[in-house]
């Protein structure tokens, strides 16, 4: 069978090359109508996540603004004296080699916590706010 054969052979009535084409041509609109359709799921998908990286840049900005209100020398000053907190006493400061053998002194045991005034005053206030079982004075029992 010669080339030429091809160009002139028909099928049903319609030539080979002709099928041929056809079915080519038909691939390629199916191959771009599919290449299309990807392609504009991909340009939505990076615009959601455009929109959701300049959501973030708002909220960066947004949480770089507070810090920088909160650290406020001025405010942090008005904090601590509200919470009556003072500087930190020079004999208290220590360097970076000294760390360790400050971490191996034992803690000095501290005062018991007095019991409220309220309690002294009035025993049915101390009953009152005494858990279930438990009365104000009595101490439980060792088991």
């Amino acid at each position: 069978m010669r080339i030429s054969e091809v160009f002139h052979r028909r099928v049903r009535g319609f030539r080979v090359v002709d099928i041929v084409g056809v079915g080519v041509l038909l691939t390629l609109v199916l191959g771009v109508y599919m290449a299309k359709a990807f392609a504009g799921r991909e340009r939505a998908e990076i615009a959601s996540v455009e929109r959701q990286i300049e959501e973030e840049r708002i909220k960066v900005r947004l949480l770089k603004a507070e810090v920088a209100h909160l650290e406020q020398p001025r405010r942090i000053e008005s904090l601590a004296q509200a919470a009556q907190l003072a500087p930190i006493a020079p004999d208290r400061e220590t360097s970076e080699d000294a760390l360790i053998d400050v971490a191996r002194k034992p803690i000095p045991a501290s005062k018991p916590l007095a019991p409220p005034v309220a309690a002294k005053a009035d025993p049915a206030l101390a009953a009152a706010d005494a858990p279930d079982g438990v009365s104000a004075g009595a101490e439980e029992a060792p088991r």
